[in-house]
């Protein structure tokens, strides 16, 4: 709630929060409002949400000042007019005591509550939240910062909530399957069928950054009856686009590559040209990378190729920079230098100039050597040139985990 959310200033990561709070928790959430700092648009607001919502969650506009209006809007709309908490009052106090800064009296407006309302306490600020039970119809008024609000739903409100049981005796179970290097497209029509027919478990696609995530969903009382109803259908997902799959739920594309090499105790090194670092940035931003990534050379100009990577003069003059011979080159350079069992070497044309009508913008040449022996391929990309980056990483770090996982196998 806000007029900073709506004039665009703010994001509103409370709204995913609190709605994977409800998900958590087993509660449906119909409907995302968000409203300006206005009584008569706020009100209209609440009122249409008290009549169709069980639960109404607000964050936002508790603080001290004039636009500050959720207490009394709230204590308007749901007949109960505001009282001063004493405990509140002394916590409010107390905070600015500590601080050694006067507490002004619009500071004091903090501590009023609407009758009945339980106070949920904020550690972190100086505005309790509150929780309202009334007639059937409950809200739950929450601070807009995040430091604020989401400990206080987590330490107060979630509890309050479980104590009074008003939560479901089920909730909402998913499982995600994280997939690359096939398009939403080719997904869709490899499991047409699944996505026509679906009952329970729901499935769902999405798909951004290169990749794909497909999502199961359904309400089980518990963990094991919801992994029961997913079994069927991940089995048949697995045999369609088992070669696409990289990992599930929270699993990242550069921790599976890592999670195989630290599996079979090798080490990994890049040689990067086109995509400037950007490989080696993505292996260490897994924690515990340094166990198995030996490091990247970023060799962007033909002389540092030469001079890092020993590429021959002679190989670059003649195939040119972004070609096989040279991408092959430079893995076999990365795995020296870098003293690595694995090694993966990307150079190409990321655009938006330097292409030519043989080697056009997005052509991207690949060199992956290790236990398989040494490998290499080139594709021709389209979009941006960070697009091109992107897909040139991930191209990478996929055919990295179907050779390791290849090799594990065998």
């Amino acid at each position: 709630m806000g007029t900073e959310l709506l004039l665009g200033e703010v994001l509103n990561t409370n709204a995913q929060f609190l709605s994977r709070f409800c998900a958590h928790h087993g509660l449906d959430v119909y409907h995302h409002v968000t409203v300006g700092d206005n009584w008569e648009r706020l009100s209209d607001a609440l009122v249409r949400a008290r009549r169709r919502a069980d639960l109404v969650l607000i964050s936002g506009g508790l603080g001290p000042t004039p636009d500050d209006i959720t207490r009394e809007v709230v204590a308007d709309v749901w007949g109960c007019p505001l009282r001063a908490d004493a405990k509140e009052m002394r916590v409010i106090e107390g905070f600015f005591r500590r601080r050694g800064v006067p507490m002004t009296e619009n500071n004091r407006r903090q501590a009023l509550l609407p009758q009945g309302a339980v106070s949920l306490p904020n550690p972190n600020g100086t505005a309790p939240g509150f929780y309202l039970e009334h007639d059937d119809a409950h809200v739950a008024a929450l601070p807009g910062p995040p430091r604020e609000l989401e400990p206080m739903v987590t330490a107060s409100l979630g509890p309050l909530l479980k104590a009074s049981d008003r939560l479901p005796a089920s909730r909402l179970y998913s499982r995600d399957l994280l997939l690359a290097g096939i398009g939403e497209s080719q997904v869709a029509e490899r499991i047409a069928d699944l996505l026509r027919d679906q009952d329970d478990p729901s499935i769902a696609t999405y798909a951004g950054g290169g990749r794909i995530r497909i999502r199961l969903a359904t309400r089980a009382k518990d963990e094991a009856e919801a992994l029961a109803s997913f079994r069927p259908v991940l089995d048949v997902l697995k045999s369609r686009l088992g070669a696409f799959i990289y990992g599930y739920d929270d699993e990242t594309l550069p921790g599976a590559v890592g999670r195989l090499l630290k599996a079979r105790g090798l080490t990994l090194g890049v040689a990067e040209s086109c995509t400037g670092g950007g490989l080696a940035h993505w292996m260490t931003e897994i924690p515990g990378a340094s166990d198995y990534f030996s490091g990247g050379l970023v060799t962007y100009s033909n002389a540092s190729k030469i001079a890092l990577l020993e590429v021959a003069p002679s190989t670059i003059e003649r195939y040119g920079a972004v070609s096989i011979p040279v991408a092959k080159a430079m893995a076999l350079g990365a795995a020296k230098r870098l003293n690595a069992e694995v090694s993966a070497a990307i150079t190409g044309v990321a655009g938006p100039s330097g292409g030519t009508p043989e080697k056009p913008v997005g052509l991207v040449c690949f060199a992956f050597y290790g236990p398989w022996g040494l490998t290499s391929e080139d594709v021709q990309f389209n979009g941006s040139r960070a697009l091109i980056r992107e897909r040139s990483i991930i191209h990478t770090l996929m055919r990295l985990r179907q050779h390791l996982g290849e090799e594990q196998a065998g």
